[in-house]
């Protein structure tokens, strides 16, 4: 039983205000795959809006306005209504929710992401309302993860938040991060890499070979890899040794998602060692201030760190005494592959002297039984918009790749990465603009060259901030 009493509020504050300084302390560096090598003098504090906060800010409103009946559905009013990122599993789960998908089907459905960052970076706010109660906490971040995550993407933010919960009564950090692992599959690979980090650490493995040996086991191409970065945070809240300067070093110099590792690790440092262990000079650079994005200007979010402090603490001791927050909660099953909700995409596919129609579930196609010896392949459709647009087209893959609209080339790439499907990130191909008038049918050919599986192409469209557009189709009558 936890004690709603001073003590416990300045370890809310001190979670936020770690949040808040390590985040803008890791945001210049965000994407950088690189071992940085910084010195603490490199730091740089960036003071502007971050997702990594302010999403909770919005969770809180909705927190205060459902209380404990706050679940999946009603957290996607905000991603409906209030939400514009358009960004990775963000844009992917709005979309989804305009297509009369549900949770947790909105995570699943076309989601590249599922593994994301994105959820993991909002496990604060669950476990500042439900200090003391890893249980309760782990759940409400399931409700909230399910949302634009699953499997790996859900079980990061569980374990996060039910270690931070701990946190707030643990003796130790290795304690809270053990009590964290007690509501994640240990068949996870969340699971995994806590254990492999946590492991290294006891046996005295040396820092720079612990960033090594993570990436060596846990790596990915995709900078927002949350297993990947979940062991960078890991590393450096132990790494650190309780010197805050230190733990956001440790994280921001492992880059890769600087920011989101940085500012997680700083949050968990703030509710384990207080508020007395953050340096004067970071505090007087924040000034207790919140900047957020327009879209939030007109909701009634916490302006300040201490706002969002008392505002917290507030709720949480209400939550605490509700007769809900002492039954079981539900445990989180990941979502097993079901029938694709959405008309398929039909393709005209030419390998040689084959010539085929195929059907395509959602936007990222596995081609891989049409990539054999070497060869081309040739895709052509005929896409058509609901609306006019004026937005781009994302083309995506593993392999060189030119592309025609209505006979016009738009792409010609041959760099060969390795694929990352994000309009405003596209890696193995280009999101190209394009303008599309509603009522006619635009003719689109793609050619992949020297082609081997494994291989998948990744098409959509979307408007110019990054959210797809609903109701695009891809098809081609059935004689090609």
């Amino acid at each position: 039983m936890i004690d709603f009493d001073e003590k416990l509020k300045n370890k809310i504050y001190a979670c936020w205000l770690g949040k808040t300084i390590a985040g803008g302390l890791g945001a210049p560096f965000e994407g950088n795959p690189y071992s940085l090598n910084l010195a603490q003098d490199d730091l740089l504090l960036d003071t502007g809006p971050n997702d990594d906060l302010e999403l909770q800010l919005l969770w809180l409103i909705f927190a205060e306005k459902y209380g404990m009946s706050l679940d999946s559905d009603k957290l996607s009013e905000a991603w409906l209504d209030v939400i514009e990122y358009g960004m990775d599993e963000y844009g992917v789960a709005i979309w989804n929710l305009r297509r009369g998908l549900k949770p947790p089907m909105t995570g699943y459905v076309d989601n590249y992401f599922t593994d994301g960052m994105g959820a993991a970076i909002r496990s604060e706010i669950w476990a500042c309302l439900c200090p003391g109660n890893p249980e309760a906490a782990a759940y409400f971040a399931s409700c909230d993860a399910s949302v634009d995550h699953c499997g790996e993407g859900v079980w990061a933010e569980m374990f996060l938040a039910a270690a931070e919960s701990s946190a707030f009564l643990s003796d130790s950090l290795e304690k809270a991060l053990e009590s964290g692992l007690k509501y994640v599959s240990s068949d996870s690979n969340v699971f995994g890499v806590v254990k492999y980090v946590m492991n290294m650490y006891a046996s005295g493995t040396d820092l720079k070979k612990a960033r090594t040996l993570i990436l060596e086991k846990f790596g990915s191409h995709n900078f927002t890899y949350c297993v990947m970065n979940l062991g960078f945070i890991i590393s450096a809240l132990l790494y650190g040794e309780g010197d805050f300067d230190q733990t956001v070093l440790t994280a921001v110099n492992f880059g890769y998602d600087t920011d989101c590792t940085a500012a997680t690790a700083g949050g968990l440092f703030g509710i384990f060692y207080g508020t007395n262990a953050i340096p004067d000079k970071w505090k007087t650079m924040v000034n207790d201030t919140i900047n957020v994005s327009e879209f939030l200007d007109s909701q009634a979010v916490p302006k300040s760190v201490m706002e969002l402090t008392y505002r917290t603490f507030a709720l949480a001791e209400q939550l605490s005494h509700t007769s809900e927050m002492e039954k079981p909660f539900p445990l989180y099953l990941p979502i097993s592959a079901q029938e694709y909700p959405f008309p398929a995409s039909k393709w005209q596919v030419i390998t040689g002297e084959r010539k085929s129609v195929e059907q395509f579930r959602g936007i990222h196609m596995d081609i891989s039984e049409f990539a054999k010896d070497n060869a081309n392949i040739d895709l052509i459709t005929g896409i058509s918009v609901q609306e006019d647009l004026e937005g781009q087209l994302m083309l995506c893959t593993g392999t060189g790749i030119t592309a025609w609209l209505d006979g016009r080339q738009i792409l010609n790439y041959h760099g060969r990465l390795k694929p990352i499907p994000a309009f405003h990130r596209t890696e193995g191909g280009a999101s190209v603009p394009v303008s599309l008038k509603a009522g006619r049918s635009y003719s689109l050919k793609i050619r992949l060259y020297f082609c081997r599986p494994p291989l998948t192409l990744t098409v959509a469209l979307g408007d110019m901030k990054n959210q797809y557009a609903v109701g695009a189709k891809f098809t081609v009558d059935s004689n090609g």
